[in-house]
């Protein structure tokens, strides 16, 4: 069962505004009068943890301020938590508590309250967590805290068909309501392997994207993606592959480019990675024993 939570602030995620488009024409370029275009909205949240400490006792932590679309807040903190370590299921949370910004205050507050006897060492939050909407590592506090442990190893047996990966960026597609109004949001979408069921996010972060869908599978009472495929809209670098890696996401599927970092990650951890999914093609870098081409 999903954790007791207040729903997100009933914020918009897109803005008005009015541009002068130019067009170029055989005898050179014209402006138009002025037309009205759809922004995609970023804006800050800061997220406070209150949890027990092993020593302290009951404390409480300022963790983060990341920029994020406002809209499925509570799956995105979800996600967030569980690929740092700090929850291991979405009922480590009791409750989330959304604070609108005042006029003196930039963000808005979401106060996490952790179960009682979910005990954590302030020592853990050794990452620098003032976060962007286009960073996923960069707060990590040296190079050592990037190694994974071996344990993160994929097992995971599932095949797909080789014709349906072609669907994927489609089929996301169709849930990309801001994206179509604003061209300026990544999303990422979990699909079924057995099933046409998926879910789908966007926010003008790919990780934070990523965060609310694991997020959203989480809340559903789903403590792990076994048998699920990842489909992202931009390109897919290390940070991307290591939240599914934690989430046991056995296939990542991408329209953009993967990094080197991401296929050393993929090959090393037995993930399934195929990049540039389109125009009737695709790229598998990793474990292509789980795509059936016949």
């Amino acid at each position: 069962m999903p954790p007791s939570a207040a729903q997100s602030p009933p914020s918009a995620t897109t803005s008005r505004t009015s541009v002068t488009v130019i067009k170029q024409r055989v005898t050179g370029a014209a402006a138009s009068p002025p037309e009205e275009d759809h922004l995609a909205i970023e804006d800050p949240i800061e997220i406070v943890l209150h949890y027990d400490d092993a020593q302290a006792g009951l404390s409480s932590k300022a963790l983060t301020l990341t920029m994020r679309t406002p809209g499925h807040d509570a799956e995105m903190i979800t996600g967030f938590l569980f690929g740092e370590g700090i929850i291991q299921a979405a009922g480590d949370i009791d409750s989330i508590e959304f604070n609108e910004p005042l006029d003196c205050e930039a963000s808005t507050r979401a106060q996490v309250h952790l179960r009682t006897g979910l005990q954590l060492c302030a020592d853990s939050f050794d990452r620098n967590f003032a976060i962007h909407s286009s960073c996923g590592v960069c707060g990590k506090t040296s190079l050592d805290k990037l190694t994974l442990p071996a344990t993160l190893k994929i097992k995971d047996p599932t095949t797909v068909d080789a014709t349906w990966i072609h669907q994927l960026p489609g089929l996301m597609h169709q849930d990309q309501e801001v994206f179509r109004k604003t061209g300026g949001l990544h999303a990422a979408a979990l699909f079924s392997s057995s099933d046409e069921s998926f879910t789908a996010r966007e926010d003008i972060g790919r990780h934070n994207a990523l965060d609310k869908v694991i997020g959203a599978n989480l809340r559903k009472g789903k403590h792990a993606a076994y048998g699920q495929v990842l489909c992202v809209s931009g390109r897919m670098s290390y940070e991307i592959l290591q939240k599914a890696l934690v989430a046991r996401i056995p296939i990542i599927a991408g329209v953009g480019a993967p990094s080197s970092l991401a296929v050393a990650l993929a090959n090393d951890f037995n993930l399934t990675l195929i990049g540039f999914v389109r125009n009737g093609s695709y790229n598998i870098y990793s474990c292509p024993e789980r795509i059936r081409t016949a």
